[in-house]
């Protein structure tokens, strides 16, 4: 946890990694040499302008996409494809329509071939309860929220039990309050599970409601501009945001996103 001693080996290592697409219109890089070691339990927030390649670094960290060059180890593995070590959340539910809540929660403790019938359902209700969904377990997705769909997806992610926790902009397509409630449930989730997360958001508030640090990148090609330590002691709720240390880390943050910004506009 924050704070706390950690292994000195990294989690996740990023190594060089650059990222080039080829279009009609030539080749766009859209990461250029970045290099990154996140550890075990920290919750790494990533921030900059759209297109600046924080969604293409995730996907190459969960091995959907494939890095030009470069390399990313997790637990000292090279990453080819995707594992059940790394958990995805991204901003659209992803949720098989077809499926009750429950089984959708367990759907990915398939691929756990040692466990029982009996296990999966048990790790599957452990999850539901954690997101406060035992009372829709038989319920479908077309009968949820959009905020009880993210916690769904949450819970699947969760019950696989991984030890890297990816999310893209989860709470980005959701109103207001539910925002609120799914970052302070995610908080307090974070806490007990002690899981490693790399979490992508346009919000600096929410970055630094959530994150041990902060990472801004750069406008295209992306690369890593600064690193911030949040020197904000947990447990925090919504309250930290009235902390004058919060002002003047959103201030000192979002001015950096901002410059980014007006890059992109040139």
């Amino acid at each position: 946890m924050a704070g706390e001693e950690r292994n000195l080996t990294p989690k996740v290592q990023i190594k060089a990694v650059e990222k080039i697409y080829e279009g009609r219109n030539g080749k766009t890089v859209a990461l250029n040499g970045v290099n990154l070691d996140i550890y075990d339990n920290e919750f790494i927030c990533v921030v900059g302008p759209s297109g600046c390649g924080k969604s293409t670094l995730l996907n190459i960290i969960a091995g959907l996409h494939e890095a030009t060059s470069g390399e990313v180890l997790v637990d000292g593995v090279k990453v080819e494809g995707t594992g059940v070590d790394r958990g995805v959340v991204f901003q659209q539910y992803a949720l098989f329509p077809w499926l009750t809540v429950k089984k959708n929660v367990m759907f990915g403790l398939r691929l756990k071939k040692d466990l029982t019938e009996q296990q999966r359902e048990e790790i599957a209700m452990k999850y539901i309860k954690m997101v406060d969904l035992e009372k829709f377990v038989d319920a479908y997705p077309k009968e949820l929220s959009g905020g009880m769909k993210q916690r769904v997806a949450i819970a699947r992610a969760y019950a696989v039990n991984p030890s890297l926790l990816l999310m893209d902009e989860p709470f980005g397509a959701l109103d207001a309050q539910t925002r609120t409630q799914l970052q302070t449930e995610l908080l307090k989730t974070w806490e007990e599970e002690q899981k490693t997360c790399f979490f992508i958001t346009h919000d600096v508030e929410e970055a630094i409601l959530l994150g041990t640090k902060v990472i801004v990148m750069s406008a295209r090609p992306g690369r890593i501009k600064e690193i911030i330590d949040i020197d904000i002691p947990y447990p925090r709720d919504q309250e930290s945001k009235m902390l004058p240390r919060f002002t003047e880390l959103k201030n000192y943050i979002w001015n950096m996103v901002y410059k980014e910004y007006l890059e992109v506009q040139k």
